[in-house]
């Protein structure tokens, strides 16, 4: 085996087992006041990682196609290295607020009017219409449970209070 194959197959080997940490669960902070869900930095950085050992592995073939393949699967970790890094869900007690590369969603407990929960996500709807969808795919299942139970809790007591 020469060494610019070795170097690529190392290259290709890193990438892997990086981005198999890049995809890891987010991390949940419970305290009194509720939660804050975030991905830790270190899946930001093992996705970033895994993208630059996928370009420089593609430097190594001679072919356009495997390196306008490698191209785009950097370029997917590279997103989502930035969407690890800014996006973040906190439940507390003014409400429940999701921060992500498309912008900032906040509603008040005594705003929502639903809870959806289904297989991937849970969405919560506002009495102005406004729509709130939590991607839950990534997550521990018993995070998920406790998660949607406090959401159902803070709604339940804030319609409580209206009445």
């Amino acid at each position: 085996m020469s060494s610019r194959r070795a170097v690529r197959l190392l290259l290709l080997l890193l990438a892997l087992v990086l981005t198999f940490v890049a995809f890891g669960s987010p991390s949940f902070t419970w305290g009194n006041e509720g939660v804050r869900v975030q991905h830790p930095w270190a899946q930001a950085v093992a996705a970033f990682g895994a993208a630059l050992a996928l370009a420089g592995a593609a430097f190594g073939f001679a072919r356009l196609a495997p390196r306008i393949a490698l191209g785009l699967a950097a370029a997917v970790l590279v997103a989502l290295s930035a969407h690890h890094l800014a996006w973040r869900l906190e439940a507390l007690d003014a409400g429940v607020n999701e921060r992500s590369l498309r912008g900032a969603v906040s509603l008040s407990w005594s705003e929502i009017v639903s809870v959806e929960p289904t297989v991937g996500a849970v969405t919560l709807r506002s009495r102005s219409g406004k729509r709130l969808v939590i991607g839950t795919r990534g997550f521990e299942p018993d995070e998920r449970v406790r998660l949607e139970r406090t959401i159902a809790r803070r709604v339940r007591e804030a319609a409580n209070l209206q009445h």
